[in-house]
């Protein structure tokens, strides 16, 4: 009998493909527009102004129109557009605003849109009437808050030799003339501190707390 003569074939087994080797989404394309917006200062105190800027990149980027759009506290009704500048030679814009409220805002140029947005806090300013008062003697803690919010509770604080703030006196904010509210109050006072006033946060403002006050006991 003749021998068999047996021929076994090799098995090729691929690895299924790396992360590494996957495709990769495809770039855009150069001159593909893009556009960019922030807010400079992001925080501001009521009655201060802030720029939201950004710059308009891809071809025929200079001389286009960008419109700014805005959406205040509590948010979610939409957009409304506010304000429109073209760009410059570079593709730069910027808008000067004095917001109220906290609001978002969106940048448009044609078809491409950013967003950003600014945190408006209370303005509150504090008064005494003595800043070297005697040892137990009577001190009027006076002054106000913008924009207006009569009936809300403004806090008087202390400061500790450490340094920590805790609360000595709360007293209702009272109508005043203009977009303003104004409290009065009256504090025994027995030992040299540094006081200062403030006004809890809500959802359209930031907490604002005024600058602080020493007071010297002689």
């Amino acid at each position: 009998m003749k021998p068999i003569t047996v021929i076994l074939a090799s098995l090729v087994v691929l690895a299924p493909a790396t992360a590494a080797s996957a495709a990769k989404p495809p770039k855009p394309p150069k001159g593909t527009p893009a556009l960019s917006a922030s807010a400079t200062p992001f925080v501001v105190t009521f009655g201060q102004s802030t720029t939201v800027a950004g710059r308009l990149t891809g071809n025929n980027h200079g001389g286009q129109r960008v419109t700014l759009a805005q959406d205040p506290f509590p948010y979610g009704d939409g957009f409304l557009a506010l304000a429109q500048a073209t760009t410059a030679s570079n593709g730069g814009y910027s808008f000067r605003l004095l917001p109220t409220v906290n609001t978002n805002y969106r940048a448009t140029s044609g078809q491409v849109t950013a967003n950003t947005g600014v945190r408006v806090r209370h303005a509150v300013t504090l008064g005494v009437s003595d800043s070297t008062p005697a040892r137990g003697q009577l001190v009027r803690f006076f002054g106000s808050v913008r924009p207006k919010h009569d009936g809300k509770v403004v806090l008087i604080q202390r400061q500790a030799p450490s340094g920590g703030w805790s609360t000595v006196r709360r007293t209702k904010l009272l109508t005043a003339t203009g977009n303003r509210s104004r409290f009065s109050t009256r504090l025994r006072v027995f030992s040299s501190r540094s006081y200062r006033a403030r006004l809890t946060g809500d959802g359209q403002h930031l907490t604002g707390t005024s600058g602080s006050r020493a007071l010297t006991v002689h």
